[in-house]
């Protein structure tokens, strides 16, 4: 068997006017994740959060045909056959995948064209909104190959109804991007090849906003999403943008009918 071999530019990763894109880059795989992308977008999930100037990102697959497929199937059966059992679920580096992205404290929005399905359809799941085209579709077929989606398990339950998830889970049946939207899983459709000019351009929207505001937001929905209201509310997690220059700034503007120039502090 011997070593996965390096890939060129398995993921790419651009920012512009304060937004990253972040890009599986393996069309002919269908934008299979393997270990090399997947610690690759890992590291660019860690430089969205710490990068200050980076206030959102949208995160997308190349080509029309798929936004990923999940798991590269070839790689994971190379390496059943090389070890004797497969490491703990959510271990290791896929556990930080998953939860790079969900614990990034700036927006996300995948932008979905094709298929969204197994760790891929987790990996826009972890983003906080959702662009697709209309002839996207989601699923999760673990089940009909003998495995598990500890993510999806845990996840999706949270974001359409628990029977949905559990039909699409137990089933393993591909959604259609109008049924993803009217669960509310999707937060818009666009003709399909379009998702991800869509995306940013709903970035350039939030991107407007200060960006510690939407910091704010992101932090307490993340850390009150299991949390009794009462506790919810009384969570002080994030920056607080009553004590920013930003604050100051954005009341300055309104006063004087002109466009905020916001400072991220």
């Amino acid at each position: 068997m011997g070593a996965i071999p390096v890939e060129d530019d398995a993921t790419t990763f651009e920012v512009r006017n304060r937004i990253a894109t972040v890009t599986l880059n393996r069309p002919a795989r269908l934008n299979a994740i393997g270990q090399q992308a997947r610690e690759e977008l890992i590291a660019h999930f860690a430089r969205v959060n710490d990068d200050e100037e980076i206030w959102a990102a949208v995160v997308t697959g190349a080509g029309t045909r798929a936004f990923s497929v999940g798991g590269d199937l070839k790689e994971m059966s190379d390496y059943g056959r090389e070890r004797t059992s497969f490491p703990v679920p959510m271990g290791g580096t896929q556990r930080n995948l998953y939860e790079s992205l969900l614990e990034v404290y700036k927006p996300t929005i995948a932008a979905v064209d094709g298929y969204a399905i197994a760790g891929g359809f987790e990996l826009a799941m972890a983003c906080d909104l959702r662009v697709a085209g209309r002839g996207s579709q989601f699923g999760m077929p673990e089940a009909q190959r003998g495995l598990g989606a500890n993510f999806a398990s845990v996840v999706l339950p949270r974001l359409v109804p628990r029977g949905i998830a559990l039909e699409l889970l137990y089933t393993g049946r591909f959604a259609s991007a109008e049924e993803a939207e009217r669960w509310g899983l999707v937060n818009s459709l666009v003709e399909d090849g379009a998702a991800l000019d869509a995306a940013l351009a709903l970035a350039e929207r939030l991107t407007a906003n200060a960006p510690l505001s939407l910091r704010r937001y992101k932090h307490m929905a993340t850390k009150g999403w299991e949390l009794p209201v009462s506790a919810a509310l009384r969570l002080d997690a994030g920056p607080n943008p009553y004590v920013s220059a930003d604050r100051e700034e954005g009341v300055a503007a309104f006063n004087a009918g002109r466009e905020p120039q916001w400072a991220g502090r």
